[in-house]
């Protein structure tokens, strides 16, 4: 049977060198209970006791979503969290305890330091090497924003035509998600034409899409927390020879890289991979990004596939193939899908198209 989240949590507390763990941070709470929340503060017993306190705005809901999880849920009164932290630490007899010194802020960090009994030790990765395998409802949240964002993209392709800006397109990238139920966007839409898509993080402007771009747009939907993310190159009205050779070069990446992502490889041997495809062509120098991080509650976790990395990639991870060449004032070219090392191999989770696209 599956460990629970609070099982696993509670697994890695007896791996360390402290008797509980403080979860303050809204995404590791989210991981911790399930339920997402602006406000509240989770305690987790190497015994695998979980407490999760919150206020009243959201005690009803989390007593619905945490307690079922194993938590017992306590509402806290004036944003008073010390005071029930302190009881709990000391019942428990909570000498050393484990908090998120890459997540909480220094005057947080001196608040608890005073007011609770025990000493703080900080977690560094820890939980989110927890979330790094996802479970299998999770991955489910995934496809559902992948799906989203796909049947936008879909639906935007008619539009793009010269005389449209980027802006426009961005715009109704996003307007399309939110209308097939996405939460909101994993991050800020690029959508770049033209040499603005030699920029691998561009803004989209006011540049009017002219016959002969390409444009590149990278979005994802969010749906119960989750991100989705991928990127597609399209060209407009025709190509040249050389646009033709980038894509095909960059489509040679993708599609080897998603073949050999699979639980047991390095991380940067994948990333190596595409490398050696690119600079055989010529391009090497124009491909300096990483070629992927994985995802899950936030759009960049660990592991990653990237440049002389060393982590071994393990069955559950999510990860992004994102080869790309940008030929600076020139145009560029991106094409990134999501691969899940499930337990029966690796699984493309993006069903777009990725052959050139002439509009």
């Amino acid at each position: 049977m599956e460990q629970t989240r609070l099982e696993k949590i509670a697994a890695m507390v007896k791996k360390m060198p402290v008797e509980a763990v403080l979860i303050t941070s809204p995404v590791n709470r989210q991981y911790a209970t399930t339920f997402p929340s602006s406000a509240g503060a989770c305690l987790v017993t190497e015994q695998g006791d979980g407490y999760f306190f919150t206020d009243f705005r959201y005690i009803e809901a989390a007593e619905k979503a945490a307690a079922p999880q194993g938590y017992q849920v306590q509402m806290v009164t004036g944003g008073d969290y010390m005071t029930p932290l302190a009881a709990l630490l000391k019942k428990h007899q909570v000498k050393t305890l484990g908090y998120e010194d890459r997540r909480m802020s220094v005057s947080a960090y001196h608040q608890y330091e005073q007011a609770l009994p025990s000493r703080l030790t900080p977690l560094g990765g820890r939980l989110e090497e927890v979330r790094q395998v996802k479970e299998e409802g999770e991955v489910e949240y995934i496809v559902i924003a992948q799906r989203m964002a796909e049947a936008a993209f879909e639906e935007l392709l008619p539009m793009i035509r010269p005389g449209v800006t980027e802006k426009q397109l961005a715009a109704e990238l996003n307007y399309r998600m939110l209308c097939h139920g996405a939460e909101g966007m994993s991050f800020d839409i690029i959508a770049v034409s033209g040499p603005n898509s030699s920029m691998p993080h561009g803004v989209p402007g006011e540049r009017q899409v002219q016959k002969g771009d390409f444009i590149t747009f990278d979005f994802g939907a969010l749906y119960k927390g989750y991100h989705s993310d991928m990127t597609r190159t399209v060209a407009v009205g025709e190509v040249s020879e050389e646009m033709r050779q980038v894509y095909d070069t960059v489509l040679r990446a993708n599609v080897a890289c998603c073949q050999e992502m699979k639980a047991g490889c390095i991380g940067g041997d994948i990333h190596q991979l595409a490398l050696d495809i690119i600079s055989k062509e010529g391009y090497g120098e124009y491909f300096q990004h990483g070629l992927g991080h994985s995802v899950g509650l936030e759009i960049h976790e660990d592991p990653r596939a990237s440049l002389n990395g060393t982590a071994k990639l393990e069955c559950g991870n999510v990860l992004t193939v994102e080869p790309g060449i940008y030929l600076p004032g020139k145009f560029g070219v991106r094409i990134e899908d999501m691969i899940w090392l499930s337990p029966d191999g690796p699984k493309n989770l993006t069903n777009t198209p990725k052959e050139l696209l002439i509009l």
